[in-house]
């Protein structure tokens, strides 16, 4: 195998952190890797930068530029589809909000070898600290919300053994290219956040993929630089996608109950915590949750009705 890896990475108002980005790929140990740089029509000057960066650096970058924001589930799908066209033996997705130590990829490499893993991700601390933003993660059973292991907490060494792991983002995540034949794309109908919630579990509940935490390769995650941090964008996404995709992966019962804790904690709780104008959208992103699984389940009714599926 020639351990090819296409990393794809979705450009929306990227432009400040890019110039770290591309740096710190060009001093990769692996470096038979070609990069993705998909453009959601970026308001800033991502492109463009990202244009004289990819011929300032050495390394293969293909730029892929769409007419429209499509949002970072379409967007990966895009550069997925064209790194196994191009013949890469795996995808690496990667926010361009970070910043990777030298042996970063290659050290993922050898913990997918080692682990006989399907997916594996690296440790990753918050921008210029020591502090975990993750290492690995899982569900919280009680809210049906995931969980990262570590995060906030200073790295003591705590988290310094491999681990195979239950969720983790698609932050900085490798995966073998033949993962995409039997789990398929992200979900476009997620727009941005939980699209990766969602891959992941269809991998691992449905089809029995394997995904590692490794504990020796490290990047650095600049956090929410592209949506804001508990923006009105954020608080809408979040909430809605978070009813869609219970009551897309989990069973009746159970969608049934996370639903309702998590409306009594933004009716209850969150009222005290956000502003009116947040907890109001973040009610309404509930309703919206809930039309677009309806919507998507009338969808998958049409398209089997007209004889797409066999």
């Amino acid at each position: 195998m020639s351990r090819k890896i296409g990393i794809v990475t979705v450009l929306y108002n990227s432009e400040s952190v890019l110039e770290e980005f591309f740096e710190t790929l060009s001093t990769q140990t692996h470096t038979n890797f070609v990069l993705y740089v998909v453009d959601n029509l970026s308001p800033d000057n991502s492109l463009a930068v990202s244009k004289k960066l990819a011929s300032y650096y050495q390394f293969e970058t293909v730029i892929i530029e769409n007419d429209a924001n499509y949002g970072v589930a379409k967007g990966n799908n895009i550069g997925i589809r064209k790194a196994i066209e191009d013949q890469c033996d795996f995808v690496l997705l990667s926010n361009n909000d970070i910043a990777l130590e030298n042996e970063a990829i290659e050290k993922l490499l050898a913990g997918l070898h080692k682990y006989n893993a399907d997916m594996i991700v690296p440790k990753i601390y918050f921008y210029g600290t020591h502090k975990i933003w993750a290492a690995g993660g899982g569900f919280n059973k009680r809210n049906g919300i995931t969980i990262q292991y570590g995060q906030e907490e200073e790295d003591n060494g705590q988290f310094n053994t491999d681990k195979q792991v239950t969720y983790a983002p698609t932050c900085f995540m490798l995966i073998k290219k033949v993962v995409f034949d039997s789990v398929g794309m992200m979900d476009e109908n997620y727009f941005v956040y939980y699209d990766d919630t969602d891959f992941v579990h269809r991998a691992l509940n449905k089809k029995q993929k394997r995904l590692w935490y490794i504990s020796n390769s490290v990047i650095y995650h600049n956090e929410s630089t592209s949506t804001g941090k508990m923006s009105d964008f954020s608080i809408r996404f979040l909430w809605r996608n978070l009813v869609y995709f219970a009551l897309k992966n989990y069973n009746p019962f159970y969608a049934g109950y996370v639903i309702v804790y998590n409306f009594l904690y933004i009716l209850i709780i969150l009222y005290f915590r956000y502003t009116r104008h947040q907890w109001l959208i973040a009610l309404k992103a509930y309703k919206e949750g809930l039309n677009l699984y309806l919507n998507s389940k009338l969808n998958q009714k049409k398209i089997i009705s007209n004889g797409a599926y066999f």
